[in-house]
Formats: structure tokens, C-alpha cells, sequence
């Protein structure tokens, strides 16, 4: 492997690598897919590596971090979506959120619709039906860390449902007006089950340095 090769390598963050399959630690700020600006993609840089075409699996928000998985085949390409659609794969996030969570609040169940332009909005009469389940997993000095595990896909599903319960996410420009930090949303872990049987496998991913304070004023409250 070359300079160049390793030097990109590095910077994908890979997760987990076969010959189907390419799951990297997305950092914030990056796109998944390329737009028509033509702007730097974690895609493109995915099919720099591989050699070849690759496709997204999933995605996620520019600002969001975490692990997102490309197929690097057609065969499996059509096979990881079909988990997707029948929602056979577990997916877990992070979240940082304003306020002492309720630990009572362990599911929110919503219609989400697009109110204009890339924007959503939680909508009692219309829009498609969005599920997640929390866990709290600390607080401390009026914020909380929470795991959230969304049942559906929407757009923008974990910020919105979040703010629906009172506790917006930390850093979410979009919906929170909060420019205070960048957003504390962390695509934590994956699991399901490799084609044709034969294991499942189970994938994490650290969040962010940014984190890192966060998550240490969290351990600390736990301690004490």
C-alpha cells in the first residue's frame, strides 16, 4: 500500500472491511453522498479507497457522527437494503441533550412531515408515522446523555423526537437554534446478520473528540 492509499485509510476511520461491505466512523462535517456542488464526500472518498463504485446504505445528517455502511457490490447492495426496509437491523444513537431527562420517557411516537425545503416538523394530522425508544445513561449540571433506538427512518427523526420530549440536542443549529457546541448526535452501533446466515455481527463506533468532556463530566457525576 502506498503513501497516498494508507494516508486516505487513515483518514475513512474504518470500522469494519470484507469484500461486500465498508462501515466507517463518519466525522461531523462531512456529507455522505455527494451533492451537485460537487463538494467533498465521505462516498466519494469510500470509492477512492475501494476502487470502485460504492453505495451509502443509509444516512446520515452532515452534522451527525457515527458509523455509516456502504455496499461495494450490487448483490449486496440489494441485500443490506432488504434489512434496512425490514427493519432487521438494530441501530443505536448517542445523544447529548438539554435538561434533566425523565426517565419515564421511553418512547416517542410521532408523524413527521415535511413543512418546507428541507425542514420537518412533528405534525399530529399528516406525515408518516416515526417510533424511537430512549434509555437516560447520566446527567449532569442540566444536561443528559441518552441512548435513543430509532424503530423507523425519518428524516431528521432523533432531533425531532427529542424536541418533542423537551430535551433538544445540544449543538442543533437547525431545529434548537443552538450554536453553542457542534451537534451531539453519534450513530453509536449496528447489528445484524451477515448474508446467508452464517454470524451476526455487531459493530461500535467512539464518538468524536468533542465528546470527550462531555462524556467525562457524565462518568464523573456517576462516580460521585
Amino acid at each position: 500500500m502506498g503513501l497516498a492509499e494508507r494516508a486516505l485509510k487513515d483518514s475513512l476511520n474504518i470500522v469494519y472491511e470484507d469484500e461486500d461491505l465498508l462501515v466507517l466512523n463518519k466525522e461531523p462535517g462531512i456529507l455522505v453522498e455527494q451533492t451537485i456542488s460537487e463538494e467533498l464526500s465521505l462516498s466519494g472518498l469510500a470509492a477512492s479507497y475501494a476502487g470502485r463504485s460504492v453505495r451509502p446504505l443509509h444516512r446520515l445528517d452532515r452534522d451527525t457522527s457515527g458509523l455509516a455502511m456502504f455496499a461495494l457490490n450490487a448483490k449486496w447492495n440489494r441485500y443490506f437494503s432488504e434489512l434496512f426496509e425490514k427493519k432487521r437491523i438494530r441501530k443505536s444513537y448517542w445523544a447529548i441533550v438539554r435538561g434533566d431527562w425523565d426517565g419515564g420517557i421511553t418512547k416517542i411516537d410521532t408523524n413527521i412531515a415535511s413543512i418546507s425545503p428541507g425542514r420537518f416538523g412533528n405534525d399530529p394530522w399528516k406525515g408518516k408515522q416515526a417510533v424511537t425508544t430512549f434509555r437516560k445513561l447520566g446527567s449532569a449540571d442540566g444536561y443528559s446523555w441518552i441512548q435513543a433506538l430509532p424503530k423507523t427512518g425519518r428524516t431528521h427523526q432523533l432531533r425531532l423526537h427529542c424536541l418533542e420530549a423537551g430535551y433538544p440536542i445540544v449543538g442543533d443549529r437547525f431545529y434548537a437554534n443552538d450554536f453553542s457546541n457542534p451537534l451531539l448526535l453519534h450513530a453509536r452501533s449496528l447489528a445484524f446478520e451477515l448474508p446467508g446466515g452464517s454470524r451476526e455481527l455487531s459493530l461500535s463506533a467512539e464518538p468524536p473528540d468533542c465528546w470527550k468532556p462531555w462524556l467525562e463530566k457524565f462518568e464523573k457525576r456517576k462516580k460521585s
